[in-house]
């Protein structure tokens, strides 16, 4: 939500200092962290930071509603933005729809949100200088001030912070675009964090001038900035997860902009030129109230609802356009129709002296829109693909201390057998946050793949210790369970296996398989054990039977061998690699004739079987 930069009025004295009252503006402008913390973590533990981080897509959703309630419930603001209000959504909507539905959504994701973050410095801003013109400081000086603080703030809690660094570096990665190396993000980081410190200084300085020259100033502005901005740093600095961080700091938005809205509706309908519902919906009485905010978060429900439909789902794209033009209109719109100057929103809000801001002409207003299509089609340009490597890498880069990005790049190097750097990048990981599960699962697999059996148990241990995310807990109980149960201790490993499919986990024998599957060649003895484990949960299973029958064949144990293919023709008489091996296990015990038969009947199910000929010309030739 945006306001002038300055006002140039005469002083006036203010009715109020608060927006509404102390207790309506402690409770729900400038103290709201006090009630969305509490909220938060309580939703964190109940229901858990991936269920969170939906749930939010209500309040986030639903208060681009409430930017619509006011623009087109109001006759006399709709008449003065007529063209824009009609035009913008159709243009929006083609825009946005057809760039996810030919595959350039990243583009438009990285437009949008820059858009989004400017909107949460703007109604930082706005709602601080509301507060000045409450008491009556209009000094342009101190409005600069402001909005210097607010911007060197939230873009030093981006830059300064690795979580947040990470996730607006992840949206760049996204569209294609690259990030500066480390010694070019050093640079930039130097320099926000100077500008903090000058602004920060010029600030206090200022406002030091203002106190003792007796002039007016609003403690409620103070306590606005520290709130709004520290909260944001507080969300991203000190919260380890950063889905509940992004939660934190949304609620805390929407529930002001729920209550500005609610506050100059309020007000508005009073007034003649306004739209029958919108008149009932801002009634008084507490029953218009839950109406309100029943009518908001059905919205976001509509949101989170088509959320649920598969990304190839012919409706995604246009559902998904949908809702993302919503976002875009509720940015665009908060820039001109929330406009302290005007004489009715003033009015609206309680304040004295407010002057009526001139409309920006519409081909001025028009040319704006730069600001949308340039960086688009920009970033449609020079963006290129970039490999999970590539990504992973680039994100360490400029954010060493994020956790999150360490374990990401340590998984993409256990993929490439890169184990030894992907180990070190387990370690920083767990060093930046020793509680995060993930890492500690994935660092236990990183582990038990290296043969460390021990540093992976601890890690599997220590994931169970730690709050669950994205199906921690669920993996450390299987893969856990794999290793107590090839120690021997079988009563425990079935423990774990059974509270780890409970949450959904894979089944120990698809652990087991996939692990043998995944040593290095060399692992002779370890797969062995594997196989071993797999026949003693399950003694028909093939994959096992056949796997460990080969190991025998390597091993020159051909009898055993013959009996592990034995047992898989016994339920599968015409298995191509049961047959194969049998007759490569009879060959090697001398039995010619009968690896000849087995062989045979492998090339009359494929004649062309490279292995089956090659050994049929040995035997032939004996």
């Amino acid at each position: 939500m945006t306001t002038a930069a300055s006002i140039a009025a005469p002083r006036a004295t203010a009715r109020s200092p608060w927006f509404h009252s102390a207790s309506f503006d402690l409770l729900l402008i400038i103290g709201v962290p006090f009630l969305t913390w509490p909220l938060v973590m309580a939703g964190q533990d109940a229901l858990g930071s991936e269920v969170l981080s939906k749930l939010i897509l209500l309040t986030a959703t639903g208060h681009y509603f409430a930017t619509f309630v006011r623009t087109y419930g109001d006759r006399e603001l709709f008449a003065r933005f007529q063209t824009r209000f009609v035009l913008a959504p159709i243009v929006l909507l083609i825009v946005a729809v057809g760039m996810l539905s030919s595959g350039h959504g990243a583009a438009l994701m990285l437009v949008t949100a820059g858009w989004a973050f400017w909107h949460w410095l703007a109604q930082a801003f706005g709602f601080a200088r509301i507060y000045d013109i409450k008491v009556g400081s209009f000094r342009p000086w101190t409005a600069r001030l402001d909005k210097a603080v607010v911007i060197t703030g939230f873009v030093g809690a981006v830059v300064l912070n690795p979580a947040s660094t990470a996730i607006f570096g992840k949206v760049f990665l996204d569209a294609g675009i690259p990030l500066p190396d480390a010694a070019q993000f050093a640079v930039i980081q130097g320099v926000v964090l100077g500008a903090i410190v000058v602004v920060g200084a010029a600030y206090v300085a200022n406002l030091a001038t203002t106190i003792a020259r007796r002039q007016p100033w609003s403690w409620q502005k103070q306590f606005m900035h520290a709130t709004t901005i520290g909260y944001y740093w507080f969300a991203y600095a000190w919260l380890p997860n950063v889905l509940v961080a992004y939660v934190l700091y949304e609620l805390f938005h929407d529930v002001q902009y729920y209550a500005i809205t609610w506050l100059t509706c309020r007000q508005r309908v009073k007034r003649p030129g306004v739209a029958a519902w919108l008149h009932r919906m801002f009634r008084p009485g507490w029953s218009a109230v839950l109406g309100f905010l029943v009518v908001m978060t059905t919205f976001g429900a509509l949101d989170l609802g088509g959320r649920s439909l598969s990304s190839d789902h012919p409706l995604h794209p246009v559902w998904l356009g949908v809702f993302l033009t919503t976002a875009l209109l509720h940015y665009y719109y908060d820039g001109f129709i929330w406009k302290a100057r005007e004489s009715s929103l003033g009015s609206d809000l309680g304040i004295q002296g407010g002057l009526r801001a001139s409309v920006v002409p519409g081909l001025r207003h028009a040319a704006w829109w730069a600001l949308f299509f340039v960086p688009l089609l920009g970033f449609l340009s020079i963006g290129r693909e970039f490999s999970p490597r590539e990504r992973t890498a680039a994100l360490v880069a400029v954010a060493p201390n994020d956790f999150a990005s360490q374990a990401e790049l340590a998984f993409e190097l256990v993929k490439g057998r890169e184990l030894p750097a992907a180990l070190e990048h387990y370690r920083a990981s767990i060093a930046a946050n020793p509680d995060y599960a993930v890492a500690r699962a994935n660092f236990g697999n990183a582990l038990d793949f290296s043969g460390d059996l021990d540093g992976a148990r601890e890690q599997f241990e220590q994931a169970l210790r730690c709050r669950d995310q994205f199906g921690a807990h669920r993996q450390a109980h299987i893969n856990l369970g794999v290793l107590l149960w090839l120690g021997g201790d079988q009563a425990t490993a079935q423990q774990h296996f059974e509270a780890g499919m409970r949450l959904g986990g894979e089944h120990p024998i698809g652990r087991m398989l996939g692990l043998a599957a995944a040593l290095p060649a060399d692992a002779v003895e370890r797969r062995s054990k594997l196989y071993a484990a797999v026949l003693q949960l399950e003694t028909d299973q093939v994959d096992a039977r056949i796997g460990l029958g080969n190991l025998l064949l390597l091993r020159g144990q051909f009898e055993p061998a013959a009996g592990h293919f034995s047992a898989v023709l016994q339920r599968a008489p015409d298995f191509v690699p049961a047959l194969l091996g049998l007759a490569t296990a009879r060959a090697g015990l001398g039995q010619h004739e009968s690896a000849r038969t087995a062989l045979q009947r492998v090339l009359e199910r494929e004649p062309g079987n490279p292995q089956a000929l090659s050994l049929q010309a040995r035997l032939g030739g004996r």
